[in-house]
């Protein structure tokens, strides 16, 4: 290489524009070392060195300032400056697969045209608008659909409950297809959470147990509660077992619910027999309780023993529960009770003769 070059040599050699090194000069990030008689500015071989380096470290996304920052101070530290550009990069790279991820959803859409994409593109934003009422709207339009994942981010973000609702109703009737969709829902916070459990308990879909089994255990008892709740609503055996494991959770609104969900499966019936023996007061006391709305006759053994538990509290829900019972067989456990020592039991035993129209004790011949 000639120890002079001038711009346009340079230019041809790099294929930077003449305009484009006249701006590095301006800014002094690469100053040619010479200048010929006619003022024409000359390139030595350490300035085609450091032009090198100034594409070398563009290519890296660098600013130029941040280039000239390298070059000309030393001590500056590269590894803070690299990893601020991994971190610019990623948060491209996240967007770049949010707009793909987009476009891949309205695949569908466009298998029938771009009016059907505009129709998904405007719902999406109207499903972002700033009044509840357009998103409210949105959710519920019967022009066109919107699309899966922007119903599902409502029930992630949307601070509206109206608005919430409305995306689940929408998500329901798309049916199961929207399964893949809304788990991501499950590392959301409490709001999202609480609506996944919610569409889940709506869909009804056995795929859906073992989150809403999950989602039963969540730290925040409106989200465990509404699990149970959906637990209920699905129904199934492995559905039945974790209602029956949800009697052991401290919180009382949670055994509550569970009490409430296993009183109305009929496949619960055997789990809720065996609870009924549980080690647990708390737990005997939520069985025996469910067990009232059952009709299978061979609970009523479970619950006349009940009538002697050793906590009074299971005594006393096993004898209510057995007055829910239609079996002609419940009267002669409830005329035990009507003896009892206790006197809250042996009034309500009498009570329940009574509506039936059986003599109590004292009253028979």
């Amino acid at each position: 290489m000639p120890e002079w070059l001038r711009i346009g040599e340079v230019s041809r050699l790099t294929g930077l524009t003449h305009r484009t090194l006249r701006h590095y000069d301006d800014l002094g990030l690469l100053v040619p070392s010479g200048r010929s008689y006619s003022d024409y500015r000359l390139y030595s071989a350490a300035d085609m060195e450091r032009l090198l380096a100034i594409q070398h470290l563009k290519s890296l996304g660098l600013s130029l300032d941040e280039v000239r920052q390298v070059l000309d101070e030393p001590g500056t530290d590269a590894a803070d400056l690299i990893d601020r550009h991994i971190a610019a990069v990623e948060e491209t790279l996240a967007q770049e697969g949010e707009r793909r991820a987009r476009l891949q959803r309205l695949r569908a859409a466009a298998q029938i045209g771009w009016d059907d994409v505009l129709d998904v593109l405007s719902l999406g934003q109207q499903l972002q608008h700033a009044d509840p009422n357009v998103r409210f709207r949105a959710a519920l339009t019967e022009q066109g659909s919107a699309a899966v994942e922007d119903l599902v981010e409502r029930l992630r973000s949307d601070p509206e409950p109206e608005v919430r609702e409305a995306a689940t109703w929408a998500l329901v009737h798309r049916g199961a297809v929207v399964m893949n969709a809304i788990d991501s829902l499950r590392d959301g916070d409490e709001r999202a959470r609480h609506s996944l459990a919610h569409l889940l308990g709506k869909l009804r879909d056995p795929a859906g147990v073992a989150t809403l089994a999950d989602l039963a255990g969540d730290a925040s008892e409106a989200v465990a509660v509404k699990a149970v709740f959906g637990l209920g609503q699905v129904g199934g055996d492995t559905a039945a077992r974790r209602l029956v494991e949800a009697l052991h959770d401290e919180r009382r609104a949670v055994r509550d619910e569970a009490t409430a969900s296993l009183s109305r499966l009929p496949e619960a019936r055997w789990l809720l027999r065996d609870a009924a023996a549980s080690p647990s007061a708390v737990v005997r006391l939520h069985a025996v309780e469910a067990l009232a709305d059952h009709t299978d006759p061979a609970d009523l053994q479970v619950l006349a023993a009940a009538l002697q538990d050793a906590d009074a509290e299971v005594r006393y829900a096993a004898l209510l529960s057995l007055g829910q019972r239609p079996e002609p067989g419940t009267v002669s456990a409830i005329e035990a009770a009507a003896s009892s020592g206790d006197d809250r039991t042996r009034a309500v035993a009498r009570r329940l003769l009574s509506d039936r129209g059986a003599a109590s004790p004292d009253h028979q011949g």
